[in-house]
């Protein structure tokens, strides 16, 4: 379960709800963001928990309230934490008295011992009831799919911004991720062979803060669980690709207020399931239905729907008056009125899912995707439907930049631009790369000068896009061969991090591509063991991420974002796996950031500013 780390439940917060009794819940940027992905309104009132306030931000005292912070342990947060509760040591501008009754501390990671002690021997001491390090600072947006919340991180990585305590917070963050899988593994840590160096610098921080972990006893020595770090350069084709399986299309066609990826949700306009003119439903994994249907393929989604439908209405065939007739007895009759609500439920459900797949394939057939998706997988592939090579795409690809009706161009500017990546990385790929004339001019004819800095900057991702020698080659792994005969002509295209976890799983991934990264571990002493009278140490938490299986872990993280159809990945090995055994791997992948190809393209065209 996605949530099981602080629901209702299992969660941290349930040992101190004592019923009639309530408390406010405090929160920093992060914590809101975790709270918001795993905690409903009915969890949160199973907690205890009346009100959920910003720590960054002014409040009302409630003297009458315990405080449960769930917050990072840093620095700016302990101050205002010290603030709430009227000790002006805090360095910041403190209120006359406390806030709240008492504080209930509960960090998203490991405490710093000198903040611990700061804490201990701070004025609001005598207020501190609770103090625990969750171990979980980051969003755990599907079962074996996870985000830090990071929406900087892209330009700080590739825009050379970021800083070495900012690489400590990411870190600690990817830490965070392995304490609370089944077994909290410390994985090896391995790297892809990138030619940027913040791939090296994280990776040094990460291993020195999985021996950090592993010395307190929150993770355990595990030689078979991998940590792989790759950057968003080993794998530039898989973000601008139009994808046709359910959950990548919806997310890619349809308008925000259709489907939002920041809530996870969609929203039908007009339905006729209900009353109500609008209808939202939340996509994630506790939609069984959605679970089942989000990694097809749209073609697939179609039938599967009508199929599920079929067989709902076969089920309550009583209840819609068919399949035998009226009720014969009392007992009868109250078992179909008591089933009612559950199948009206059912079959709204099922109606949302067909509402959407027409929305996707309404977007799909209507707009410019359906001319442009076979050209995509031809220059993404190197290879026709046939699979034969295709030669200079540059043909096919005038249309998309030049064609107008008298209302404008057809095809948008985002659509160009994908078309004209993957013309640029298609024509590298065959030794030919564009020169800066050639591609100025493509530019040009395609009206796309706003948005041109998104083709420039792939240079930041280390992507040699002209062939000169201002940026160092990087060795890119060999691509596993597919037999693609009976696959969508459409959907030929495989992510490398799908080739990644099938090399781990088969016990053939070359290490000279991704090899083992060792630290520097000397300097490990800032976490030292004498600091235990608040720092609580428990049995580990329930998993949060991935299943209960016994088997070795994955965990693949991309820095700056992550596709839809990388994340597809995931679920797709790791449910080959538990097709085979219990002890199979299991994997998982996650980023900074989960973007559509649209947010990615607007990550790399405002990339400097």
């Amino acid at each position: 379960s996605q949530s099981s780390g602080i629901n209702a439940e299992y969660g941290v917060f349930r040992p101190l709800h004592i019923k009639g009794e309530w408390k406010v819940l405090v929160v920093d940027s992060l914590g809101k963001s975790i709270i918001s992905t795993c905690l409903k309104m009915n969890d949160m009132l199973d907690n205890g928990i009346t009100l959920i306030e910003t720590l960054s931000l002014a409040r009302q005292p409630l003297t009458y309230l315990d405080a449960m912070y769930f917050v990072r342990p840093n620095r700016e947060n302990i101050k205002k934490i010290r603030a709430d509760f009227g000790d002006n040591k805090g360095e910041i501008d403190s209120n006359s008295g406390p806030l709240y009754k008492a504080a209930h501390l509960f960090f998203t990671e490991i405490i710093q011992d000198d903040l611990l002690i700061e804490l201990a021997k701070s004025d609001m001491a005598p207020y501190i009831q609770t103090v625990k390090e969750v171990n979980l600072a980051f969003l755990p947006v599907e079962e074996r799919v996870f985000s830090l919340d990071n929406p900087n991180a892209f330009s700080d990585y590739y825009g050379g911004k970021v800083t070495e305590q900012k690489l400590e917070e990411i870190a600690e963050q990817l830490v965070t991720v392995c304490a609370t899988l089944d077994e909290a593994p410390c994985p090896k840590v391995r790297i892809c062979n990138s030619n940027l160096d913040c791939v090296r610098r994280l990776a040094e921080k990460v291993q020195s803060k999985l021996e950090k972990y592993k010395d307190v006893d929150i993770l355990t020595a595990n030689n078979r669980s991998q940590l792989i770090i790759v950057d968003r350069g080993f794998d530039p084709i898989s973000p601008v690709l139009h994808e046709l399986t359910f959950q990548a299309m919806g997310y890619d066609l349809l308008d925000k207020n259709k489907i939002n990826p920041a809530k996870n949700t969609y929203t039908l306009e007009n339905s006729s399931i209900d009353s109500e003119n609008k209808k939202e439903i939340i996509l994630d994994d506790s939609n069984e239905l959605w679970r089942e249907l989000r990694h097809l393929h749209i073609s697939k989604v179609v039938e599967k729907v009508n199929e599920k439908t079929q067989a709902l209405t076969d089920k309550y065939a009583k209840l819609r008056g068919g399949g035998g007739g009226d009720a014969n007895s009392l007992a009868e009759m109250k078992s179909m009125i008591t089933q009612m609500p559950k199948y009206k439920r059912e079959e709204a459900n099922h109606n949302c899912f067909v509402q959407l797949a027409e929305d996707c394939m309404k977007a799909y057939e209507s707009g410019t995707v359906a001319r442009t998706v076979t050209l995509e997988q031809d220059m993404a592939t190197g290879f026709d439907s046939t699979h034969r090579p295709i030669g200079d795409p540059m043909k096919d690809c005038v249309p998309v930049f030049v064609k107008t009706t008298k209302d404008g161009p057809i095809f948008t500017a985002y659509q160009k631009l994908r078309v004209l990546i993957l013309y640029v990385l298609n024509k590298k790929e065959q030794g030919h790369p564009p020169t800066k004339e050639t591609l100025g001019k493509l530019i040009t004819k395609a009206g796309i000068q706003k948005e041109e800095d998104a083709v420039n900057n792939l240079a930041a991702l280390g992507i040699d896009i002209f062939g000169n020698s201002e940026i160092p080659p990087r060795n890119r792994p060999r691509r596993k061969e597919r037999d693609v005969s009976n696959t969508f002509q459409t959907s030929r295209w495989t992510p490398l991090v799908m080739d990644i976890m099938e090399a781990v799983v088969d016990k053939n991934l070359d290490p000279n591509d991704y090899p083992s990264y060792q630290a520097d571990t000397q300097n490990n002493n800032d976490m030292e063991q004498g600091v235990t009278s608040l720092r609580a140490h428990g049995k580990k938490n329930q998993p949060v991420m991935g299943g209960q299986r016994t088997g070795p872990k994955l965990i693949i993280f991309v820095m700056g974002s992550i596709s839809y159809s990388e994340m597809r990945c995931a679920h797709q090995v790791s449910e080959g796996q538990a097709s085979m055994t219990r002890t199979g791997w299991e994997v998982i992948i996650g980023s900074d950031n989960i973007l559509t190809p649209e947010s990615y393209l607007d990550k790399l065209i405002h990339l400097n500013d």
